[in-house]
């Protein structure tokens, strides 16, 4: 014990005297008394020396001589004494330098930096000319996703070896396994591009669409720092070199070099807000044609992405043998934590090394040639060849992914990634699905449990039957139907639906919902939160036998048609009539065919079986429906009830605002002729605690019937704009939400109701209904709270209405 405490005593004299020896401080413009970022600090005679950060601020431990220096391009180099007895910081003074570039001389009053951006500008548009000119090229891209594996992790006890799944990076203790695979190589002449070869897997087969679409069409995107923004994570980032970049940037001139006669500028750029979306790095410039020949950037961690601990973008430019600049290679890196971001990086290039078990690591690069070497060469064996030299992903490494994909823990983590994507759980030849349908609740039937199930494309690739067996332990009675669907063609241009079904259905069904959501709840719950928190189970149920035929037509990107004939019976419930003029009618039959368009303008898709699961996106998809049919009543004849015919249209979309977004969806409609209630516009709320997107969270079940309406429901995600800069609360790297949801409808005389309105419909008030929520997103990284209150006092007393409330959804967002 004594021993042990005299070393304790030893070890702490030893580090106070090495913290006594330590010097730090500034270096700092002469006159200005400004910081001067980046400057290199040094002990004179020795190689001991650090470079200072973004604030000029320099530390070195245990300096071994007496004599301190800096210097930093533009400046005039200056020394200063230590003094190892002080603990006051060192103030190094440095004079900036006069230097000439193109006849113009530059002083203190015109500093370097600014004079050649402003040469970057006037030759820009010209060089940027250049680049777009080339249209006749060859590209090869290699893009993976690894995640990194603890090998002393429970993680990794699921591996008989983890030698067999997982592979050893450079200057990295962790193992890393692949997840996702790609290599293209493609062709360029003049509008056209071939894809001449291609080869990718995953380990995730379900969801590897997902990966593609969701997390690499967001992240890993084309760096064309020319343009005045690049958008990564649907957010703008000013180019350092836009016509802007001043206002946003500091830039700082690190030094030049000559190579071949010709001169090179270097420059450092840094967000003179750090909070901002906005990019730090390097870029260097040519003499003469001021074109960029190479650029990098990252994203501060102050930028504060979620999901996304390291960010470094990277493009170098190379001149044709006719002078003109084009692409040389681009190259893409991203630290992605989908759990726990950890910054403990100070500079912001070297965050992308810090990794931790559970990372993924993103890499995309992009190897361009104008060589006409190429044009007899095998697409996939480019890239052996010279003008592509890199590395690339060899065989092991795809059989790596071969063997993952049979691990049991991995299937099991696709088919859960494929359930929340396509609805549908995959069990070997059956799909379990739609898993919104699994579990609901009404006043009719309580609690209703149903199993639906369809086989799966390992049974029948272009065909499936399916149905569903629901039960209610109120009702204590079964509900059931089928389903099948054919597809003629080895993709989905062409699809053939028919179903039929003897169930209970919302009496507020929104027949076009399908159009505008994916895989919309038929059971009326806005979410898994708003089934399990229901307040009050809803009594307004009709009891239908249904058949329906669809048939579908989709473009490849575009267009999708759908003509959907169909016929059903109605009848009444204890909360739902069907009266006449004093006369009840125990059902009612309907029959008609259901018309939509729908165009997407190229919005990016996964293909699920059948089912297309579309990104949101800023363009925005427009829908048009037409729902023409008629009204027979089997008490009696047909009488007087002629046809009904229901317009819809819809639009939806993202518009970005920098680091802020707003999603819409709006739409609106006009139901004329003879038609019964039930296929009016009901505007309704969920009564739970689960947030509803598409419908409204304040309204009861059954509150308005209108047959011309209009419906708008918008959030705004501020990205962090106000979180952000509050300490300790952007740590938790929460967003801000604001909503408004409104509607506004009217019942008009070209509407005749079959049947009378009940008295629960509420149409008397005609000022608008809207409601206003304040809330965060990305609690826990997947869930959104949000406080929703009414807007206007005409409805804020009334019977089916609430005034506010705090709503619940699960929610994934950067």
């Amino acid at each position: 014990m004594f021993q042990k405490g005299i070393a304790g005593i030893i070890l702490f004299i030893i580090s106070a005297q090495v913290y006594a020896q330590s010097i730090s401080g500034y270096v700092k413009e002469k006159n200005s008394q400004e910081t001067i970022p980046f400057a290199n600090v040094w002990i004179k005679g020795t190689i001991q020396g650090v470079t200072a950060d973004a604030d000029g601020y320099f530390s070195i431990a245990n300096p071994s001589g007496n004599t301190l220096c800096a210097s930093s391009v533009g400046y005039i180099s200056n020394e200063v004494s230590i003094n190892k007895n002080s603990d006051a910081k060192t103030t190094i003074h440095l004079a900036k330098e006069v230097q000439v570039i193109d006849d113009v001389t530059i002083n203190a009053k015109m500093p370097i930096a600014k004079v050649i951006f402003k040469r970057i500008q006037e030759h820009k548009k010209e060089n940027r000319r250049q680049i777009r000119s080339v249209n006749n090229y060859k590209s090869v891209q290699n893009t993976t996703v690894y995640t990194a594996i603890d090998t002393s992790s429970i993680i990794s006890r699921a591996f008989d070896n983890i030698n067999d799944v997982s592979i050893e990076m450079e200057n990295q203790t962790l193992r890393f396994s692949p997840v996702y695979l790609a290599e293209e190589a493609q062709r360029v002449e003049g509008e056209n591009t071939e894809v001449v070869y291609s080869k990718k897997d995953g380990i995730f087969p379900r969801i590897n669409q997902a990966i593609e679409n969701y997390i690499l069409r967001s992240v890993v995107v084309d760096l064309d720092f020319y343009k005045d923004q690049i958008f990564i994570l649907e957010r703008g980032f000013i180019s350092p070199i836009s016509s802007s970049a001043m206002l946003h940037y500091n830039l700082y001139f690190n030094d030049s070099t000559r190579v071949n006669d010709k001169k090179y500028y270097h420059f450092t750029y840094a967000p003179k807000n750090r909070y901002n979306s906005l990019f730090s790095g390097q870029f260097v410039v040519e003499e003469g044609s001021y074109a960029i020949t190479e650029i990098s950037a990252q994203i501060p961690k102050e930028a504060n992405i979620n999901f996304v601990n390291g960010f470094k973008g990277k493009v170098a430019y190379k001149q044709l043998p006719n002078g003109d600049w084009f692409y040389d290679k681009q190259s893409i890196d991203i630290n992605m934590s989908l759990t726990l971001n950890k910054d403990t990086s100070q500079y912001d290039s070297e965050r992308i090394d810090q990794v931790s078990s559970g990372n993924w690591l993103v890499n995309k690069s992009t190897i361009y040639s104008t060589s006409s070497n190429l044009d007899n060469i095998e697409g996939n064996q480019w890239k052996f060849q010279d003008e592509f030299s890199s590395s690339f992903v060899g065989d092991s490494t795809y059989r790596k992914v071969e063997t993952l994909k049979e691990n049991t823990y991995v299937k099991a983590a696709d088919g859960v990634g494929g359930m929340a994507l396509s609805s549908y759980l995959n069990v070997g030849k059956v799909d379990i699905g739609p898993v919104f349908d699994i579990y609901s609740t009404n006043k009719i039937e309580g609690n209703r449990i149903t199993v639906p199930l369809r086989t799966s494309e390992k049974l029948w690739d272009n065909f499936y039957v399916g149905g569903f067996l629901g039960y209610g332990t109120k009702s204590e009675e079964f509900k059931y139907g089928t389903n099948i669907a054919f597809r003629p063609l080895p993709t989905d241009k062409v699809i053939l639906r028919m179903s039929y079904s003897d169930d209970y259905n919302l009496l507020s069904q929104d027949k076009f919902l399908r159009f505008v959501k994916n895989n919309p709840n038929n059971k009326g719950n806005s979410n898994f939160i708003g089934a399990l928190t229901s307040t009050e189970r809803n009594p307004y149920i009709k009891e239908d036998k249904s058949f329906e035929m669809r048939f579908e037509y989709n473009a490849e990107n575009d267009l999708h048609i759908e003509a959907a004939p169909y016929y059903t019976k109605t009848t009444q419930t204890p909360d739902v009539s069907f009266t006449k003029d004093g006369v009840s009618y125990n059902d009612y039959s309907n029959y008609g065919v259901l018309f939509n368009m729908r165009y997407a303008f190229g919005q990016k898709f996964d293909t699920y079986f059948f089912t297309r699961v579309y990104y949101s996106t800023p363009v925005p998809i427009v829908n048009f429906g037409v729902d023409i049919g008629q009204v027979k009543l089997h008490d009696g004849d047909i009488g007087d009830s002629g046809l009904y015919a229901h317009i819809r249209g819809s639009v939806q979309g993202r518009l970005i605002l920098g680091q802020a977004f707003i999603v819409y969806m709006v739409n609106g409609g006009y139901l004329m002729g003879d038609a019964p209630y039930d296929i009016l516009d009901q505007p309704v709320g969920s009564m739970s605690f689960g947030y509803s997107k598409y419908q409204y969270n304040l309204l009861h079940h059954a509150s308005f019937a209108h047959n011309l309406y209009g419906n708008a429901h918008l959030h705004l995600n501020g990205g962090g704009m106000v979180l952000n800069k509050i300490p300790l609360i952007r740590e938790l790297k929460l967003r801000e939400i604001v909503s408004l949801k409104t509607h506004y409808g009217d019942l008009t005389n070209s509407y005749n109701g079959v049947f009378d309105l009940p008295t629960y419909y509420h149409n008397d008030p005609t000022v608008p209904y809207a409601e206003i929520g304040f809330g965060l997103t990305n609690i826990f990284k997947v869930l959104r709270v949000e406080y929703v209150r009414q807007l206007g006092g005409t409805y804020i007393d009334k019977s089916y209405t609430n005034k506010h409330g705090i709503f619940f959804r699960a929610e994934m967002s950067f």
